[in-house]
C-alpha cells in the first residue's frame, strides 16, 4: 500500500479557509442572517445571495478575480459552510473499496459490520441534513475534458438537505505545486433518485470510468467525462457511507510504509481532521 493511502490527506475544506478563525467568524454570521431573513441557507441559489455570504467570499478571493472565480468560491463554499454546520466528517475511500464497488455493483463488499436497512431502495434518506467529504485514493480517478487537461480527482463533497436533494461538487488539482484546486459542482439530484445511479449505465455506449490515460490498464486508473459518473461513484460510496458502522480516528502523522521508506516532503499533506476510513 503507497504511503499517500494510509492516511487522508489535506482537504480542499482545510484549504479554503484563510485563517483558523474564519470559520467561527464568517459561518456563523451566515447562520444568523440566514435564521433572521428566513432563507433556506440549504438553497444554493438563495445562500449566495446572503450579504455574510457575499462577505465571506469578498475573503477568499482576489479583488481583480472575474466573475467565473466568484462562481467557483461559491460553489465550494457552499459546501464549505454545510461541512461545518453539519459537524460533517471525512472519510477516505480505500483503493480495494472504490474498485470493488465499481466491479461488483452496491451490493459489493458487504460485511458483518454492515448496518441493516430495511428498504434498499430507500437507503439514501439517511444522508438527510447530514454533510461530508469523501476522499479518493491518490491520482486513481482523473476527470477527463476534450478541452482540458486530465485532473486528479481528490475526492467530492456531499450535502443532503431538509428538502431531499442532494448536492455534489468534485473536487480535482489538489496540488503542491499551485495555489487552489479545481471545483466542479453538478446539478442537484433528489435523494430518492439517488440509488438508482448505482446500477445505471453512466455514459452512452457504456465503458463507465474507463480511460485512455497512459499507463491506465497497469495502474488500474477510472476516468470520470460525464455527470452521470459523478452521480453513480457518489452513489455507491455513500450508499457504504450509510451502511457502514465508520469510526473516526484522530490525524496523525503520515506513517512510513517501512523503515526503508519513510515519509518525506514529496508524500502528500495529511489532513489536521479527524477522518473515517471506507
Amino acid at each position: 500500500m503507497a504511503v499517500h493511502d494510509a492516511y487522508a490527506r489535506f482537504t480542499p475544506y482545510e484549504l479554503l479557509l484563510p485563517d483558523p478563525e474564519f470559520p467561527d467568524r464568517s459561518f456563523t454570521a451566515i447562520t444568523r442572517e440566514a435564521e433572521e431573513r428566513g432563507v433556506d441557507a440549504g438553497n444554493p441559489a438563495a445562500y449566495v445571495m446572503l450579504g455574510a455570504v457575499q462577505g465571506a467570499l469578498a475573503e477568499l478571493r482576489d479583488e481583480d478575480a472575474g466573475a467565473e472565480s466568484a462562481h467557483d468560491h461559491a460553489g465550494i463554499l457552499f459546501h464549505a459552510y454545510h461541512f461545518w454546520r453539519c459537524d460533517g466528517g471525512v472519510v477516505l475511500a480505500q483503493r480495494k473499496t472504490v474498485r470493488g464497488l465499481l466491479a461488483g455493483g452496491a451490493g459489493a463488499g458487504r460485511g458483518e459490520d454492515e448496518l441493516a436497512v430495511e428498504d434498499e431502495a430507500g437507503w439514501a434518506g439517511g444522508l438527510q441534513g447530514r454533510a461530508g467529504y469523501v476522499q479518493l485514493p491518490q491520482h486513481l480517478v482523473w476527470m477527463e475534458s476534450p478541452d482540458e487537461p486530465p485532473e486528479s480527482v481528490d475526492g467530492f463533497f456531499w450535502h443532503g438537505g431538509e428538502d431531499g436533494v442532494l448536492h455534489l461538487a468534485m473536487v480535482a488539482g489538489m496540488r503542491r505545486d499551485r495555489p487552489g484546486c479545481v471545483v466542479v459542482t453538478v446539478p442537484p439530484q433528489p435523494l430518492t433518485a439517488l440509488p438508482g445511479w448505482a446500477t445505471g449505465p453512466a455514459r452512452e455506449g457504456g465503458g463507465d470510468f474507463t480511460t485512455s490515460l497512459p499507463g491506465a490498464e497497469l495502474d488500474g486508473l477510472l476516468g470520470i467525462r460525464t455527470p452521470a459518473e459523478v452521480f453513480k461513484l457518489a452513489s455507491l460510496l455513500l450508499g457504504r457511507v450509510v451502511r457502514k458502522r465508520l469510526e473516526p480516528v484522530a490525524p496523525s502523522a503520515p506513517p512510513a510504509i517501512s523503515s526503508q521508506s519513510p515519509p518525506n516532503d514529496a508524500d502528500p499533506r495529511a489532513t489536521t481532521l479527524p477522518f473515517a476510513v471506507l
